[in-house]
């Protein structure tokens, strides 16, 4: 049915509910498991917009961003891994929600999880996951976190 499973990832404890769902259904289908951690510092200090992009990917803060990034991958990829499923990993770097979605193809599932934030928090914070919903070529699925 899926080529594979994405699954979208930012260390928290909130996004490793969509790492359970998505390790879940990659071993029931057999399929290989991607996982993503995007690098965004776009919105510090200087605002989300493609300006400060460009300039926070020339920033020793990305780059340290990226390295984290790629321990936390590697260190959630491993037990699975050992399990046996084929699981890859991806840094990304950019806006979070256009890099998750550029993550994944019209064969995939992509998976993200969601805080559930609503009313004034989520018009003043926004909401990753209906930013991916929206722009995704795969399906989408919401895994509900905390």
């Amino acid at each position: 049915m899926f080529d594979r499973i994405v699954v979208g990832l930012d260390g928290s404890q909130v996004s490793e509910t969509a790492l359970k769902t998505g390790a879940e259904l990659a071993r029931r289908m057999g399929v290989p498991l991607h996982l993503v951690q995007v690098a965004d510092l776009s919105v510090v200090p200087l605002g989300a917009n493609q300006a400060a992009a460009a300039y926070a990917e020339l920033s020793k803060e990305m780059v340290q961003e990226k390295g984290k990034a790629a321990r936390y991958l590697e260190s959630v990829a491993q037990p699975l891994h050992d399990e046996g499923l084929a699981v890859t990993t991806e840094v990304r770097s950019g806006f979070a929600a256009q890099e998750l979605a550029g993550a994944a193809g019209p064969g995939d599932l992509l998976i993200v999880a969601s805080r559930g934030r609503h009313g004034l928090e989520r018009l003043v914070l926004g909401s990753v996951a209906e930013e991916v919903v929206k722009k995704s070529p795969a399906p989408v699925l919401v895994a509900r976190g905390g």
